[in-house]
């Protein structure tokens, strides 16, 4: 017969364990992994699993062929991203969501974001929770990868690829942010916030940039002229915060370019021959290279 003294501790110690257990003291076999990219204005971060290798068959074998697979180990993996994306050629919302794979021995691997976000492995998966499906091809590499890894890529302010590596295994995932949609409400929301005298610094910077990446220069145009108008009605210029010839030489060679990128070349020389003839030019185009203001002038002279 069992004493009570002893099945009480017995069942403590069990508790106990059991604590330890659910806390985590043991480290994972496949520790837990995050990875974060932040492409234009949009954050990314995924959390996973990172299982290795260790001379096991990956592919059809230890992640079975034809069946959803947590794409990682231990609890599902997640992706989570701050801003709605376009992926797979359709839209996500911003959110938190879990991931799964669904590889297959030939022809393309289908792509799959769940609702549910919080569940450990693919063990409860629900179809019905799909956000969104597609299929890409994976790719065979050359370099072994032991331990499972995610890596995160921006390709310019709009695009950005998730990669996924695992033994001679590669899947790349590409996206595209919202990020012209999202600049132009910062930039709108920053001139709303400055006093009227200084308005234009949002309009200059807003459209400089845009003609620096190439892109919507119609609105770039817009831009421009919001801030030249602002400025030619500005007397309250605070020569301390920036000499004005120097502002006003930015302006018309930021002018010119946008005019000449929306084929407007006969009011882009015009503007150039307005830097040429400003007084102390010299203040400007020293800080610039004055060679490449005269060349793209004689090319559009041209057209």
């Amino acid at each position: 017969m069992i004493k009570t003294p002893f099945l009480l501790f017995f069942c403590l110690f069990c508790q106990s364990i059991s604590a330890q257990y659910q806390i985590g003291i043991v480290p994972r076999t496949s520790p837990d992994k995050k990875v974060y990219q932040k492409v234009g204005f949009t954050e990314i971060e995924i959390q996973y699993g990172s299982p290795a290798v260790k001379d096991r068959q990956i592919w059809g074998e230890l992640v079975p062929y034809s069946k959803v697979w947590r794409a990682g180990a231990n609890a599902a993996t997640t992706i989570e991203f701050s801003s709605a994306v376009k992926i797979g050629g359709q839209n996500l919302d911003s959110g938190k969501y879990s991931f799964f794979i669904i590889p297959h021995e030939k022809g393309d691997w289908t792509i799959i974001f769940n609702k549910i976000h919080k569940q450990w492995g693919a063990f409860k998966y629900d179809k019905e929770q799909d956000i969104l499906r597609f299929n890409i091809k994976p790719k065979k590499v050359k370099s072994n990868t032991e331990n499972l890894s995610y890596t995160l890529q921006q390709k310019n302010f709009k695009e950005g690829s998730i990669f996924l590596n695992w033994e001679f295994m590669e899947l790349e995932i590409s996206f595209q942010t919202q990020y012209l949609t999202e600049f132009a409400k910062i930039i709108e929301a920053r001139a709303e916030l400055q006093p009227s005298n200084i308005r234009w610094i949002p309009y200059l910077q807003g459209a400089a940039h845009l003609e620096e990446i190439k892109d919507s220069l119609e609105l770039a145009l817009i831009w421009i002229n919001k801030a030249e108008e602002i400025m030619d009605l500005n007397t309250d210029w605070n020569e301390s915060f920036y000499p004005r010839v120097y502002i006003e030489g930015h302006l018309y060679w930021t002018k010119a370019k946008i005019l000449a990128w929306n084929k407007n070349f006969k009011d882009a020389m015009k503007y150039v021959e307005r830097l040429k003839n400003m007084e102390e030019r010299s203040f400007y185009t020293k800080k610039n290279n004055s060679e490449g203001i005269d060349l793209h002038f004689s090319q559009w002279k041209k057209k």
